[in-house]
């Protein structure tokens, strides 16, 4: 078992998540038109039903999962394929903070049939992360104003970066633990639960919290049925301009919940990619459960890296 140094910072997104793509903004054609560039990319991915990609332009707390997105949106009767055209107006562009006002025509329905279109504005606060420009605040209710705190979402060209120049500050004691460490956790056979794979880590880097929650989120459903399988989603973002290779999860998940798979292969996520994996578990009693010691491992730069992050909590009923 492999003890790492806690920190509670979560970022928001990927972690998360995480969730930015490469295309999130184009920093040749200035400021101002990246900003645009990121909203209009956003705007139209969402308009053409493509959640996925929409969200990769997004980190902050309005949406936690793709499906966030769309039911915020209904909510204000903008359904997806109802912008008909929008423009952009009154971009303004601060050091690395941007706002912009989507002007939509948007098709009215009565009795889910089109009566003719109406006006809706959506508000948005823009931020330059690393190398891109990314979308952390939606608004659609009213301006968004700019003494409004931040997110924390500011990283360097790519996460790994502070790591990599601070190895040799790392804890001796971290060290003889990782070199000793293997991470095996077993499920208890006769509940039927599967065994997760040994994930050999003796050479690889460690990596605290707070460095990974910049772009692995874990998206949990709000409720789970007891003897129902259901979904938990695995979202990890690219910030950096390399790839991360040979990318694993692996959590130790209790007898009451079964899983087929306790290992995610997320392969090779190249920069700006997002990818999304998927647990597909059936807790078999109510109550709050723990997916305990999510661990990642993964090559970057041709060093292998590896952490641990919180445990992902399953409210079942």
């Amino acid at each position: 078992m492999v003890v790492f140094l806690k920190k509670t910072l979560s970022c928001a997104l990927m972690c998360a998540v995480m969730l930015l793509v490469a295309g999130s903004g184009c920093l040749g054609s200035g400021s101002d038109e990246a900003v645009n560039e990121t909203v209009t990319s956003f705007l139209t991915s969402f308009n053409e039903g493509d959640l996925d990609t929409a969200f990769s332009y997004y980190e902050g707390k309005d949406f936690l999962v793709p499906a966030t997105l769309e039911i915020k949106f209904k909510n204000r009767d903008i359904l997806v394929g109802s912008i008909e055209q929008f423009e952009l107006k009154d971009t303004t562009v601060d050091g690395d903070v941007g706002y912009t006002t989507a002007v939509c025509e948007v098709t009215r329905f009565e009795k889910n049939k089109a009566a003719g279109t109406e006006q809706k504005l959506i508000y948005f606060r823009v931020q330059k992360v690393g190398a891109l420009w990314t979308i952390t605040k939606v608004n659609l209710d009213g301006p968004i104003s700019a003494s409004e705190t931040l997110e924390n979402v500011e990283v360097p060209a790519t996460p790994l970066d502070p790591i990599i120049n601070n190895i040799p500050l790392i804890s001796g004691v971290t060290i003889a633990v990782l070199v000793l460490g293997v991470y095996l956790n077993k499920k208890d056979k006769s509940k039927g639960g599967a065994v997760t794979p040994v994930l050999d880590i003796s050479t690889a880097v460690p990596v605290e919290k707070e460095a990974l929650a910049q772009f692995i989120k874990f998206a949990p459903a709000p409720q789970y049925s007891a003897g129902s399988k259901a979904a938990v989603d695995v979202w990890v973002k690219n910030f950096s301009q390399q790839p991360y290779d040979n990318l694993t999860i692996i959590a130790n998940f209790p007898g009451t919940v079964k899983v087929k798979k306790p290992a995610l292969a997320f392969g090779s996520i190249g920069p700006g990619e997002t990818v999304k994996k998927t647990w597909n578990v059936t807790p078999s009693i109510p109550g709050w459960v723990a997916i305990e010691e999510p661990m990642v491992v993964f090559e970057y730069a041709g060093a292998r890296y590896s952490g641990q992050l919180d445990p992902i909590w399953l409210n079942v009923q």
